[in-house]
């Protein structure tokens, strides 16, 4: 059964990043989208592919393959619409800091277990604050145009299933487990953001 549950959240990841796609696609705009935390979700989920791989925890792969192509498209979509070209080379630049720490491979300094281990938790951090540019940017400008609550509210879902296959393992990552809990924080905290700039109109 735990086997099945990463299965599941990759399904509710690919249906919460659709209707946010449709918005940027319809709109041919990310404004509003804060394009840091979609490169650490590409960072991040690099990371825990690379530790999941190495120590043939297999299925754990699944979520985190889903999360990074789906935000690099997305990344994608900025530079195609809205990108200038110092913001297209700024974007390369992080994306290429984030695979430097791989470099460490060739050292004789650490272990490739020793050092994927260290990058779950540099994924862990980058999990922790990774929504929280975007509600800093939604708190500042107000605009939820290209923003959909279904997308934290799905991401919220599969973080429970992920975090529920981890604890149902037979040794579970410190680093995976409090990734996952900061996933429900972090998007429960976006998904109440973006509901009271939608019903504030209203209110006033």
């Amino acid at each position: 059964m735990a086997e099945l549950l990463p299965v599941l959240s990759c399904f509710i990841l690919a249906f919460s990043f659709l209707p946010m796609l449709k918005k940027i696609r319809k709109n041919r705009s990310v404004s509003g989208l804060s394009l840091l935390m979609m490169s650490f979700g590409v960072a991040q989920s690099t990371y825990f592919i690379s530790f999941n791989i190495f120590f043939e925890r297999y299925y754990m792969v699944l979520p985190f393959v889903v999360t990074g192509m789906l935000s690099g498209l997305i990344l994608y979509y900025f530079i195609r619409y809205d990108a200038s070209e110092s913001q297209r080379r700024q974007i390369i630049s992080m994306l290429a800091c984030s695979l430097l720490p791989f470099t460490l491979l060739f050292s004789d300094m650490f272990s490739v277990e020793q050092l994927l281990s260290g990058l779950t938790y540099v994924g862990l951090v980058m999990s922790s604050i990774r929504v929280m540019p975007q509600t800093y940017k939604t708190l500042r400008s107000g605009d939820v145009s290209n923003l959909s609550a279904r997308y934290f509210m799905l991401q919220f879902v599969a973080g429970l299933c992920g975090l529920a296959a981890e604890l149902a393992m037979a040794t579970p990552s410190v680093s995976h487990v409090l990734t996952f809990v900061m996933i429900l924080l972090t998007n429960a905290a976006q998904l109440g953001c973006i509901q009271y700039y939608r019903l504030r109109p209203v209110m006033v």
